[in-house]
């Protein structure tokens, strides 16, 4: 019998954030810092960004955590003016961005396997838009997909410059 949407669904965000986990994890602190730069462009959606691997990955746990609300009864995900950066690594922190990575992502991960297939079809209110949780988990696994992209691009490129 093929899998329900929901338990596709499920396994595939586990399988893309443990994947985008498995990259990072031995990057050295230099890597991850490389590129950085106090004036990269801010943008809507762009918290924690600053050209590093250490901002993307601060951007992809600052959206699962704005997020993590959906999986509470009548819970909506929050928006970027209610990020708090005070109580989120410094983004040049590589080490204590990775733990706050494994952390929201591990709790994430978990509230994913608490959802059934009735769950899936509720709507959330998100930045201006109506969003069932089957688009939620799209657009975060997508989310780690992309990252992930521009996170092995940026890891070629050191490699390229050290030759």
């Amino acid at each position: 019998m093929p899998p329900t949407l929901t338990a596709y669904l499920i396994k595939r965000a586990h399988r893309q954030y443990r994947s985008l986990a498995e990259l990072i994890t031995n990057i050295p602190a230099e890597h991850a810092l490389k590129f950085a730069t106090e004036s990269w462009p801010d943008h809507p959606w762009g918290v924690g960004q600053n050209g590093s691997i250490s901002g993307i990955v601060y951007h992809v746990t600052a959206w699962k955590l704005l997020t993590l609300p959906i999986f509470s009864a009548g819970g909506q995900p929050l928006n970027r003016k209610a990020f708090d950066a005070d109580a989120a690594p410094a983004v040049s922190d590589w080490l204590a961005v990775r733990q706050w990575f494994t952390e929201v992502g591990n709790e994430w991960d978990s509230q994913l396997d608490a959802l059934t297939d009735e769950d899936m079809d509720g709507e959330h209110e998100w930045e201006g838009h109506t969003l069932t949780m089957h688009e939620f988990i799209t657009d975060l696994m997508e989310h780690d997909v992309q990252h992930a992209s521009q996170i092995e691009y940026l890891l070629q490129r050191i490699a390229w410059d050290a030759r």
